[in-house]
């Protein structure tokens, strides 16, 4: 049990809900802390914390007994986004913020849920999957709940923008090599996940480029549409 990793198990559930907690717990005690020194040194902490751990990581998947170029490079989508999470915290620059939100909360989700990992937590992999997918989407649910961001349209069209940057950067790469960066090369991955239901590549491109962006599109717009049902309500609150 402690070297081998089964999605849907017990452990997936458990771990899982272990560090959605602990992403809760954060988000509350920073929403607390807001616009006071603990919250800048908390923040702080969590995102040097972040570029220490990535460090480490990127170490690790370089050692010459490790390296596989398929899998090594910090390539995947999860690999940026968890570079874009401290910069975002630390410097709150709108454009950061938004990819971050997009990229974690849209897509580095789907890790807690359908994970692509066989080993347990007995082995470095576990750790470095787990805690770096905590590192990408807490960091997206704090600067949600803690420091307010909200995303408008503009932010939406950042998303998409990274997306395209990110997608033209790996596809040479992918196709060249054979590899799989980005989950858009022309290989299914090992364990089961979304794209499995997408069909043949590479018409499955359409599908995961449509997915992704009406994922990104609910995102965006469930803001406004909450902001405006809290304004349609309020003249009836006030009329009893």
């Amino acid at each position: 049990m402690l070297t081998t990793f089964t999605p849907f198990g017990t452990m997936h559930a458990v771990t899982a809900g272990v560090f959605a907690v602990s992403m809760a717990v954060a988000s509350v005690l920073g929403r607390r802390w807001k616009g006071t020194r603990r919250e800048l040194v908390f923040r702080r902490t969590w995102a040097w914390s972040i570029v220490a751990w990535q460090l480490g990581a990127v170490a690790y998947w370089a050692r010459p007994s490790a390296f596989d170029l398929a899998t090594s490079l910090p390539l995947q989508l999860c690999d940026v986004a968890v570079w874009v999470a401290p910069f975002a915290l630390l410097t709150q620059k709108r454009w950061l913020r938004a990819v971050l939100y997009f990229w974690a909360i849209g897509l580095s989700t789907q890790a807690f849920f359908t994970p692509v990992l066989a080993e347990g937590p007995a082995h470095p992999k576990f750790w470095l999957f787990w805690i770096g997918h905590t590192q990408i989407v807490g960091s997206a649910i704090y600067d949600v709940v803690a420091l307010g961001f909200r995303p408008r349209g503009r932010d939406f069209l950042i998303g998409t923008a990274a997306n395209l940057v990110y997608f033209a950067a790996v596809m040479p790469l992918n196709l060249m090599y054979g590899v799989n960066y980005g989950f858009v090369g022309n290989i299914t991955p090992e364990h089961r996940t979304l794209i499995d239901s997408l069909g043949p590549w590479p018409l499955r491109l359409v599908w995961i480029f449509l997915l992704v962006h009406t994922i990104m599109l609910a995102l965006w717009l469930v803001w406004p549409l909450a902001a405006w049902m809290v304004r349609g309500r309020r003249p009836l609150a006030a009329g009893g």
